[in-house]
Order: C-alpha cells, then sequence, then structure tokens
C-alpha cells in the first residue's frame, strides 16, 4: 500500500502547491520527505496486523505487477499530457 501513496501523494501535493505557489525547491523536498514519511508509516501499520489473508497478498502482488508494467509502458510511450511532458525538449517519453 506504501508503494502506490508515496508516488501518489508526491504528484497530488506538488501539483496541489503548484496550482497557488511559484516553484519551491525546499516545499518539493519536504513534499517528498512527507510522502515518503506517510508511505512507510501506512506499510508498517499494515505489516503490524495479526494476518493477512491470501486475498489480499495475490490482489497486491498483481497490483505490483500492473504498476510495473504500467511504468515500463508510460517511459516508452507515455500519454500525450502535461504531467508526462519533458520541461527541457517538449517531447514525450524517451527518444533515442
Amino acid at each position: 500500500m506504501g508503494i502506490y501513496l508515496m508516488p501518489l501523494s508526491i504528484v497530488f501535493l506538488f501539483y496541489s502547491y503548484r496550482t497557488f505557489l511559484e516553484e519551491n525547491l525546499v516545499l518539493d523536498i519536504l513534499i517528498f520527505i512527507v510522502s515518503v514519511f506517510f508511505g512507510q508509516f501506512v506499510s508498517y501499520k499494515l505489516m503490524n496486523r495479526k494476518s493477512i489473508s491470501n486475498i489480499h497478498s495475490t490482489f497486491s502482488i498483481v497490483l505490483l505487477l500492473f504498476l510495473a508494467l504500467i511504468f515500463i509502458i508510460f517511459t516508452f510511450y507515455p500519454p500525450h499530457l502535461y504531467i508526462f511532458q519533458d520541461p527541457v525538449s517538449g517531447g514525450y517519453g524517451i527518444t533515442v
């Protein structure tokens, strides 16, 4: 669960503050630290539960594989959305 919460909270918090404020390196680093802490805290709480069912374990593995697949696909063939645009070249994805 933490593996999903960390990047989602980073993206949400980053674009939320960038809507209202200028770019701020200190705030960017703080968002990263808070998101990692939050994700690790949730993971810790889940790992300390008494039992985890096989359904939850299987579902977690499937979601992790889906995340890896989406990462690979979006690296080479990203959707043409602002969040995936290279700010320097203006292109999308890896170009050789």
